[in-house]
């Protein structure tokens, strides 16, 4: 008995034969026209690939009904949803109930969330302080008097910021 004896016999390998070889295809004859004044390369796709002129790249158009992301991130933080409150069950919109936990994560001394909440206040008091400086601005009325000398005062402005042109520096 041979050491080897107990190993499963072994196989034979055989190397696959290769396909045979096409020949290339035949080239035109040098006679054949080609575009000559137009060259097909990196970023010139053929001329008869390209978009048609007159012809709209997206002939069907949006979809109807489709909305773009700022109609529905308005629409879904407007959405009112129901929460149980002390008081009993309420309807509220959802930015309400994202910034009553911005407050509540913010109270507990989450700094990013402070930082967030003081720049949404600052916004919203600059928003106020500019409703309420264009409520409160006078409106007058200019008469046609004021006008022309509103008119002449710029001219004469004018004249002595430009000078050379026709004035008398």
């Amino acid at each position: 008995m041979s050491p080897h004896d107990h190993l499963p016999p072994a196989r034979h390998r055989v190397r696959p034969v290769p396909k045979p070889v096409s020949p290339p295809p035949p080239e035109p004859p040098a006679s054949a026209p080609r575009q000559a004044d137009y060259d097909i390369g990196y970023g010139k796709p053929p001329k008869h690939s390209q978009f048609q002129k007159g012809q709209s790249g997206n002939p069907k158009g949006r979809a109807k009904g489709s909305k773009n992301l700022n109609t529905l991130v308005r629409e879904l933080l407007d959405e009112r949803i129901p929460i149980n409150t002390p008081s009993g069950r309420r309807h509220v919109a959802r930015i309400e109930v994202l910034l009553r936990k911005l407050i509540e994560v913010a109270a507990k001394g989450n700094t990013k969330a402070m930082e967030q909440l003081l720049r949404q206040y600052a916004l919203a008091q600059a928003a106020v302080a500019a409703q309420t400086a264009a409520e409160d601005a006078p409106t007058q009325d200019v008469s046609e008097a004021d006008a022309a000398s509103l008119a002449l005062l710029r001219e004469l402005m004018l004249a002595e910021l430009q000078p050379g042109e026709g004035g008398t520096s």
